[in-house]
Parts: C-alpha cells; sequence; structure tokens
C-alpha cells in the first residue's frame, strides 16, 4: 500500500489486523466539549465491507475521514475487510466504533454485535432511497429469461456474492427458493465470488452461467467498461431494497452518536466534494437521512425466513 496514504489516513486494507492493535487515546483535535465516551475513546475506528478495489475505496473515504475529525473534533481511523462476516466480528469485539454495512450484514451486526443503524442513503423527500438485487446472466449462455434458468438449474453454475449480503444472496436466494430452487442442490454447482464485481466478471468470463449482483454494482461495471451490455444481460431484478446503512455500536455514548449521525446527515452540505468521492465508490448516495433499526425489519423477516437468524 502506498505509504503516504497511511500516513495521512491512518488506513488499513486488513481489518482482522484491528483485532490485535492496541489504541491508546489520543488527543483532542480542538477545544469542542465532549462526552465521557469520546474521552474514553480517543480515536473513532470506522470499519468498511469489502468492495474489489480496497485501496480505492480506503483512498476515496480519505476526504470523509478528514470531514469527520472536523465536525467530531477527534482522530478517525478506518479499515476495511476481505468479508462482511469480519466486520460484523470487530464490532462485535469493540474493535470498531462505526461500520458501513449492508441491510443484510447489518441485521446480523445487530443481533450478535449489537449495533445500531443511525444513516441511510435518501432522498430529497426524506425517504429512504432504495436499490435492487439482479440477476444476470451471458447471451451466449441458452438463458434468455429467468424461467430458463428456473426450468433448466440442474445444468446452470451460479454465483452468490458473499452468505451476508443482501442483493448478492440473502434477496435473490429467498426467490429461487419461492420459485422452487434451492441454490445449494438445484444448480449444477453453485459459489459465492467474495464481491459484486466478481460476481458480475465471474459471468461474463464464463465462470458460471448466471450470478447474483446489485443494480449499482452492475451499473459500475458497464461505466467502467469492464463489462457492456453486451456482456451481461439482467433477466431478473427484485423488488425495492433499502439502501445500506451507517450504523454504530450499541454501547457508545448517546450524544457522540447523535453526533456522528447528525455528521453524515450535514455532510452533504458541510462537505458536498467529500460525499461525492466516497459515494462514488460506495451507493452513488446524494443525501443521508436519519434511521433506525426498523428501516431494516423486512430485512430481518426474510432472513428469519431462511433460518440465517
Amino acid at each position: 500500500m502506498n505509504r503516504t496514504l497511511v500516513k495521512r489516513f491512518g488506513i488499513s486494507v486488513a481489518l482482522v489486523m484491528l483485532i490485535t492493535l492496541c489504541v491508546t487515546s489520543s488527543g483532542c483535535l480542538d477545544s469542542k466539549s465532549k462526552s465521557s465516551d469520546e474521552e474514553a475513546i480517543g480515536t473513532l475506528k470506522i470499519g468498511l465491507i469489502p468492495t474489489e478495489d480496497q485501496i480505492e475505496m480506503l483512498t476515496k473515504f480519505g476526504p470523509v475521514q478528514e470531514y469527520l475529525e472536523t465536525e467530531l473534533g477527534m482522530k478517525v481511523e478506518t479499515f476495511t475487510a476481505t468479508d462482511y462476516t469480519s466486520v460484523i466480528e470487530a464490532m462485535r469485539a469493540d474493535k470498531i466504533d462505526v461500520a458501513f454495512f449492508g441491510p443484510f450484514s447489518y441485521v446480523l451486526a445487530a443481533e450478535q454485535a449489537e449495533a445500531e443503524a443511525i444513516v441511510t442513503g435518501g432522498t430529497e423527500s426524506g425517504d429512504v432511497a432504495t436499490y435492487h438485487s439482479c440477476i444476470v446472466t451471458r447471451p451466449d449462455s441458452g438463458i434468455t429469461c429467468i424461467e430458463d434458468l428456473l426450468s433448466n438449474a440442474s445444468e446452470i453454475t451460479f454465483s452468490f456474492v458473499d452468505p451476508a449480503s443482501t442483493s448478492g444472496n440473502l434477496i435473490p436466494r429467498g426467490y429461487l427458493l419461492s420459485m422452487g430452487v434451492d441454490p445449494d442442490t438445484g444448480f449444477k454447482t453453485c459459489m459465492f465470488a467474495g464481491g459484486h464485481d466478481a460476481s458480475g466478471l465471474a459471468v461474463k468470463s464464463g465462470n458460471v452461467d448466471a450470478g447474483a449482483i446489485y443494480d449499482i454494482g452492475y451499473n459500475r461495471l458497464i461505466e467502467s467498461g469492464a463489462a457492456t451490455p453486451d456482456d451481461l444481460i439482467v433477466i431478473w431484478t427484485s423488488d425495492p431494497i433499502p439502501k445500506s446503512p451507517i450504523a454504530v455500536r450499541g454501547d457508545l455514548d448517546p450524544i457522540l452518536k447523535k453526533r456522528i449521525q447528525q455528521a453524515f446527515v450535514d455532510m452533504p452540505k458541510k462537505d458536498p466534494e467529500a460525499m461525492k468521492a466516497f459515494e462514488s465508490k460506495w451507493e452513488k448516495n446524494e443525501l443521508y437521512v436519519a434511521i433506525d433499526d426498523s428501516t431494516y425489519e423486512y430485512v430481518r423477516e426474510i432472513g428469519k425466513s431462511l433460518g440465517y437468524i
């Protein structure tokens, strides 16, 4: 990793290193009054869920990190991981204070690590923004519609994203099961690609016949030139899913939780360039809105119905 990035942003590409990291208290960055929890933790530690290019994501998060340091008056460190489970475990072990989750990984974190959702992507009207899960295939696969995939499942190889992914596993898996196809036994083979881009590219390269990906990831592949609409065709799109949340440890001081929440809600106006830089790699949100756990009850119920919770 570029040493300048490490020096400037205090970032790491391996969240597992955070589990053994001893963080000492650091001084305040300004004279703003602090809650007892802010004084106690010294450094606010943020965990990001995995993407295909972790270094790029951390680089793009750098301006957000600087913004939060200014708004909160405390040092901020950012870490990423290779999978969703590592981020959940880090929060459970009190090794991170704030995390960017997907909807389902958040639900798991709420159950296992007492995470609390505070903000998500929003609309101009103040509503929660949504996205979709998709199933894609190649034009030369012989699969032209979702009915083809369902009726020929035993001959098809398929990729999900990650076991804790909402649009990359939970939602498409639930749909397939509802249509009579158990992905674990119904497909010729079934794998986890590890990321949305990786799942889409596995389909494009012919490693699998079809795969799950979220619509933002699909659009990102097209916009970056990594794939074209002729390489990947969408044969199924889910109902709307609430956008991914930012969550905090449940045992953080309530005053600090509120300040973190407000800092994110205010960021589009106070530092639009920081917002734009990070969201170009994240979910392309233009606004954040305040939320609570109830926003993801729909996702929680699906998780329970599939036996994940």
